[in-house]
């Protein structure tokens, strides 16, 4: 495969996944809607199409988008910290769910993604609970966390 086509295909995820995160923020001010059904349709639609171009493509790929779905949909805030943990692991364990689909479907080194996959949603529990910056930022930046390993999958050397 053309060197390029790879670089611009990367680059093009990272638009995409950034694109999600708006929508993610925005469902965060006000309709829920744009969070759960159209953030997640942009990050598990960003993860198809690169599959698809880096010819690794499966029909198991369509199972991130209802993954994300219930990962987007459950309610992140709250005011006490074991309150805050769960939810989080809750949103947490929903995206590395969407990695393990790759992992199961192709192996190799999938699970070399997988490993940091699982470090990145751990420290975005304590970056969520923390809440060090604006919630604005705050749910734009943990949106980027969890879902920059996803996105990487695609481009694993099978």
């Amino acid at each position: 495969m053309n060197e390029y086509l790879i670089g611009f295909t990367a680059v093009g995820s990272l638009f995409g996944l950034a694109f999600g995160c708006l929508f993610y923020m925005l469902g965060g001010r006000s309709r829920k809607w744009l969070r759960r059904w159209i953030a997640s349709l942009v990050i598990a639609a960003t993860v198809n199409v690169a599959s698809v171009i880096m010819g690794i493509w499966s029909w198991w790929l369509l199972g991130i988008y209802p993954l994300l779905i219930i990962g987007f949909s459950f309610g992140y805030g709250a005011d006490g910290f074991w309150t805050k943990f769960a939810r989080r692991l809750i949103y947490c364990f929903a995206n590395i769910t969407s990695g393990l689909i790759f992992c199961f479907r192709y192996g190799g080194n999938m699970w070399w993604i997988f490993i940091p996959h699982i470090g990145v949603a751990m420290w975005s529990i304590w970056f969520g609970i923390k809440n060090p910056d604006h919630a604005p930022a705050e749910e734009t930046f943990i949106c980027a966390l969890l879902n920059l390993m996803l996105v990487a999958y695609p481009f694993a050397v099978l």
